[in-house]
């Protein structure tokens, strides 16, 4: 019996050895953050566009009864924004129809004709009051979702870009330059 818990003695003392796991340098782990980060600011930017613009297909909820959340629940001056824009877009369509304005490579809205004087005014007042919406939900998508403004407002871009009807003024690049072109 003293035999067996010698051996059992030595079998346990060794088997629970002191293993070292320190490096000579730190461990260096790279994790590289933009994929999951750009992708929520894409779920952000059709999301509230589908909710200015409409949406051409309709998602089914599979839980009928469970509302859509959206970015800007949280944040009632995105929300009022978002509301904004959305009463405001059939005058802000009729402009590029007309020719009058465009959308350049920052997501804003650029008088690009001349208008006649009964509708300058309103158009001008319309495209200001347009930005000044478009800069609070680029801003406040950008930090809801630690991203920069440049990058919300490329995604912003490109959406609008897809959406827009054949004719609609764009700032694109072309040749190393920015330059005007219709869609």
């Amino acid at each position: 019996m003293k035999r067996l818990l010698l051996i059992l003695f030595i079998v346990v003392g060794f088997g629970c050895a002191k293993v070292n796991l320190a490096t000579k340098e730190p461990l260096r782990v790279d994790i590289n953050m933009q994929v999951d980060i750009y992708q929520h600011v894409v779920e952000d930017v059709k999301s509230i566009n589908d909710q200015i613009y409409g949406t051409e297909h309709k998602k089914l909820n599979s839980l009928f009864f469970i509302k859509d959340a959206y970015a800007q629940d949280s944040n009632p001056a995105l929300t009022s924004a978002i509301a904004r824009r959305k009463n405001r877009f059939a005058n802000i369509e009729e402009y590029f129809v007309m020719g009058y304005i465009g959308e350049n490579r920052s997501a804003f809205l650029e008088i690009r004709a001349q208008i006649p004087a009964a509708e300058k005014t309103k158009v001008e007042v319309n495209v200001e009051l347009e930005n000044k919406d478009r800069q609070i939900i680029y801003k406040a998508i950008a930090e809801k979702d630690n991203s920069t403004v440049a990058q919300v407002q490329k995604l912003f871009y490109e959406d609008d870009y897809n959406r827009a009807l054949s004719g609609f003024l764009f700032e694109v690049l072309k040749e190393n330059q920015y330059v005007w072109q219709e869609k």
